[in-house]
């Protein structure tokens, strides 16, 4: 089945319908042309990717919220700019927090506060450790080596969605055992912590 605009209110009807053939369809005629769009607003194509596929599975599970007689097109990007935008929110407050820990942790160092340092770490190697094995697994290559859900989720032959629930739970985990400000060690030395 070949998606055509012209046809646009069958493919609604037909997606709301719960057909794979007619979202594969939409998912064929518009990925790249998301993709497009979102470099608009990005230099980074993985960021374009993951929002474009951000974009996909909201439109498959709000599927029966679609307007009978509505456009595909502008909700598509629609959705393509509101993901975008919350994807750069979220990132931009995660730098921001980095920062200011790896600043203040660094200012620690300086001042010759080692002991209170090496206690922080040696608390968080205890606490990963202790988190249950393929979680550790991607948790370690996620926060550690610095590789995003993708790339975890291709060398592991999961779902990227797989690789998103196992590092929120490490985390979960972890923020109960852990102050907040020794889990930001996580971020500031990596190598330091699988040593």
């Amino acid at each position: 089945m070949e998606y055509f605009p012209e046809n646009e209110t069958k493919s609604i009807s037909d997606i709301r319908a719960g057909s794979e053939a007619a979202y594969r369809s939409v998912y064929l005629y518009y990925y790249d042309r998301l993709c497009v769009y979102v470099l608009n607003f990005t230099s980074d194509r993985e960021v374009a990717e993951d929002v474009v596929q951000e974009v996909f599975l909201k439109l498959w599970t709000r599927r029966k919220e679609l307007k009978p007689e509505g456009s595909l097109n502008g909700y598509l990007y629609t959705l393509a700019y509101h993901e975008f935008v919350n994807a750069f929110r979220q990132n931009k407050q995660r730098d921001k927090e980095l920062e200011a820990f790896r600043l203040k942790s660094l200012s620690e160092l300086l001042e010759g506060n080692e002991d209170a340092f090496q206690r922080k770490l040696e608390q968080v190697k205890k606490a990963i450790e202790e988190l249950p094995p393929r979680c550790k697994e991607i948790f370690i290559l996620n926060k550690q080596h610095g590789m995003r859900h993708k790339e975890i989720a291709a060398q592991l032959d999961i779902s990227v969605k797989t690789v998103e629930n196992q590092v929120g739970k490490a985390m979960a985990q972890l923020r109960k055992k852990v102050t907040s400000d020794s889990l930001m060690l996580l971020f500031l030395l990596k190598k330091a912590l699988t040593t």
